[in-house]
Protein backbone atom coordinates (compact mmCIF):
# COMPACT_ATOMS: atom_id res chain seq x y z
CA UNK A 1 0.00 0.00 0.00
CA UNK A 2 1.19 3.57 -0.79
CA UNK A 3 0.41 6.95 1.03
CA UNK A 4 -0.75 9.03 -1.20
CA UNK A 5 -0.04 13.53 -0.19
CA UNK A 6 0.21 16.77 -1.77
CA UNK A 7 4.14 17.82 -2.16
CA UNK A 8 3.87 21.10 0.10
CA UNK A 9 5.92 23.35 -2.34
CA UNK A 10 4.47 22.49 -5.57
CA UNK A 11 1.22 21.32 -4.65
CA UNK A 12 1.24 17.77 -7.41
CA UNK A 13 0.46 14.50 -5.73
CA UNK A 14 3.05 12.60 -4.60
CA UNK A 15 3.04 8.62 -3.23
CA UNK A 16 5.20 7.15 -1.20
CA UNK A 17 5.51 3.74 0.41
CA UNK A 18 4.51 2.78 4.04
CA UNK A 19 6.99 2.45 5.72
CA UNK A 20 8.13 6.01 5.12
CA UNK A 21 5.53 7.65 6.96
CA UNK A 22 6.03 9.60 9.94
CA UNK A 23 9.91 10.84 7.88
CA UNK A 24 10.76 13.82 5.30
CA UNK A 25 10.85 12.73 2.13
CA UNK A 26 11.73 14.79 -1.62
CA UNK A 27 9.27 15.75 -3.79
CA UNK A 28 10.36 13.85 -7.20
CA UNK A 29 8.84 17.24 -9.32
CA UNK A 30 10.13 19.87 -7.58
CA UNK A 31 12.67 18.39 -4.67
CA UNK A 32 10.94 20.59 -1.83
CA UNK A 33 11.55 18.62 1.58
CA UNK A 34 8.25 16.99 2.89
CA UNK A 35 6.81 15.83 5.72
CA UNK A 36 5.26 12.49 4.97
CA UNK A 37 2.27 11.34 6.75
CA UNK A 38 1.89 8.23 8.98
CA UNK A 39 -0.17 5.12 6.96
CA UNK A 40 -3.65 5.65 7.79
CA UNK A 41 -4.55 2.68 9.93
CA UNK A 42 -7.66 4.19 11.46
CA UNK A 43 -11.35 4.40 9.78
CA UNK A 44 -12.65 8.29 9.37
CA UNK A 45 -15.62 8.88 10.95
CA UNK A 46 -18.36 10.77 9.09
CA UNK A 47 -18.72 14.02 11.37
CA UNK A 48 -23.00 15.67 11.74
CA UNK A 49 -22.92 19.23 10.99
CA UNK A 50 -23.04 21.74 14.07
CA UNK A 51 -26.86 22.95 15.08
CA UNK A 52 -25.74 26.83 15.65
CA UNK A 53 -29.31 27.01 17.43
CA UNK A 54 -28.79 23.67 19.59
CA UNK A 55 -24.79 25.08 19.86
CA UNK A 56 -26.51 28.64 21.19
CA UNK A 57 -28.88 26.69 23.80
CA UNK A 58 -26.51 25.00 25.08
CA UNK A 59 -23.59 27.44 25.90
CA UNK A 60 -26.88 29.52 27.70
CA UNK A 61 -27.68 26.75 29.68
CA UNK A 62 -23.76 26.60 30.56
CA UNK A 63 -23.82 30.14 31.95
CA UNK A 64 -26.62 29.76 33.54
CA UNK A 65 -25.35 27.06 35.61
CA UNK A 66 -22.14 28.62 36.05
CA UNK A 67 -24.00 31.99 37.52
CA UNK A 68 -25.82 30.20 39.60
CA UNK A 69 -22.71 28.14 41.14
CA UNK A 70 -21.19 31.25 41.40
CA UNK A 71 -24.24 32.98 43.42
CA UNK A 72 -24.34 30.20 45.48
CA UNK A 73 -20.49 30.16 46.43
CA UNK A 74 -20.69 33.78 47.34
CA UNK A 75 -23.78 33.70 49.20
CA UNK A 76 -21.70 30.45 52.02
CA UNK A 77 -19.25 31.32 54.21
CA UNK A 78 -16.94 28.30 54.96
CA UNK A 79 -19.78 26.17 54.28
CA UNK A 80 -22.16 28.13 56.50
CA UNK A 81 -25.12 29.91 55.02
CA UNK A 82 -25.55 33.09 55.14
CA UNK A 83 -27.95 35.96 53.71
CA UNK A 84 -27.78 36.08 49.89
CA UNK A 85 -25.69 39.17 48.84
CA UNK A 86 -29.14 40.74 47.18
CA UNK A 87 -30.65 40.30 50.71
CA UNK A 88 -27.75 42.29 52.47
CA UNK A 89 -28.31 45.94 52.87
CA UNK A 90 -25.01 48.44 52.06
CA UNK A 91 -23.63 48.83 55.63
CA UNK A 92 -23.70 44.92 55.96
CA UNK A 93 -21.60 44.23 52.78
CA UNK A 94 -17.64 44.67 52.53
CA UNK A 95 -15.40 45.44 49.82
CA UNK A 96 -14.26 41.36 49.75
CA UNK A 97 -18.12 40.61 49.70
CA UNK A 98 -17.81 42.14 46.46
CA UNK A 99 -14.90 40.99 44.83
CA UNK A 100 -17.09 37.77 42.73
CA UNK A 101 -18.65 40.22 40.86
CA UNK A 102 -15.70 41.83 40.00
CA UNK A 103 -13.40 38.86 38.93
CA UNK A 104 -17.09 37.92 37.06
CA UNK A 105 -17.05 41.09 35.38
CA UNK A 106 -13.45 40.92 34.68
CA UNK A 107 -13.89 37.24 32.74
CA UNK A 108 -17.20 37.88 30.75
CA UNK A 109 -15.39 40.82 29.27
CA UNK A 110 -12.31 39.17 28.54
CA UNK A 111 -14.76 36.66 26.95
CA UNK A 112 -16.62 39.51 24.99
CA UNK A 113 -19.69 38.40 27.17
CA UNK A 114 -20.49 42.64 27.71
CA UNK A 115 -24.38 41.87 28.19
CA UNK A 116 -23.39 39.14 31.27
CA UNK A 117 -20.71 41.50 32.11
CA UNK A 118 -23.17 44.30 32.65
CA UNK A 119 -25.60 42.63 35.07
CA UNK A 120 -21.87 42.32 36.82
CA UNK A 121 -22.07 46.51 37.21
CA UNK A 122 -25.71 46.74 37.71
CA UNK A 123 -25.02 44.33 40.83
CA UNK A 124 -22.43 45.75 41.87
CA UNK A 125 -23.93 49.36 41.63
CA UNK A 126 -26.00 48.57 44.39
CA UNK A 127 -23.67 49.01 46.80
CA UNK A 128 -22.58 52.59 46.28
CA UNK A 129 -20.86 52.42 49.65
CA UNK A 130 -18.32 49.94 49.16
CA UNK A 131 -17.81 48.94 45.44
CA UNK A 132 -15.45 51.97 44.71
CA UNK A 133 -13.52 50.21 47.33
CA UNK A 134 -13.84 46.80 46.24
CA UNK A 135 -12.77 47.94 42.52
CA UNK A 136 -9.34 49.16 43.95
CA UNK A 137 -9.03 46.53 45.62
CA UNK A 138 -7.42 44.88 42.83
CA UNK A 139 -6.24 48.38 40.79
CA UNK A 140 -4.12 48.24 43.78
CA UNK A 141 -2.78 44.99 43.81
CA UNK A 142 -4.20 44.34 47.79
CA UNK A 143 -6.08 41.30 46.17
CA UNK A 144 -4.83 39.16 43.89
CA UNK A 145 -7.01 36.24 41.77
CA UNK A 146 -5.61 33.73 40.34
CA UNK A 147 -8.55 33.52 37.89
CA UNK A 148 -7.71 36.53 35.84
CA UNK A 149 -3.88 34.91 35.60
CA UNK A 150 -5.41 34.25 32.00
CA UNK A 151 -6.21 38.14 31.11
CA UNK A 152 -2.85 40.63 30.30
CA UNK A 153 -2.01 42.63 33.01
CA UNK A 154 -2.94 45.90 30.61
CA UNK A 155 -6.68 44.48 29.28
CA UNK A 156 -7.30 43.90 32.91
CA UNK A 157 -6.36 47.13 34.34
CA UNK A 158 -8.68 48.93 31.45
CA UNK A 159 -11.40 46.38 32.53
CA UNK A 160 -10.83 47.63 36.19
CA UNK A 161 -10.96 51.12 35.29
CA UNK A 162 -14.05 51.05 32.60
CA UNK A 163 -15.82 49.53 36.13
CA UNK A 164 -14.52 52.30 37.83
CA UNK A 165 -15.78 54.65 35.21
CA UNK A 166 -19.02 53.31 35.25
CA UNK A 167 -19.99 53.02 38.93
CA UNK A 168 -19.27 56.74 39.80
Amino acid sequence: MTIRFHCGSCGKLVEAPDQAGGRRGKCPYCEGSNYIPAAETEKEFDLAPLDEHEERIRKQEISSLFDAERDLRSETSFGEIGPRLSEQTGEDVKPADLHHLIVNYCLDMAAGNLERAQTHVDRLDRFEAVNLQAVDDFLSGRTIEPTLDAVPVKVLQGFLKNLLGQLR
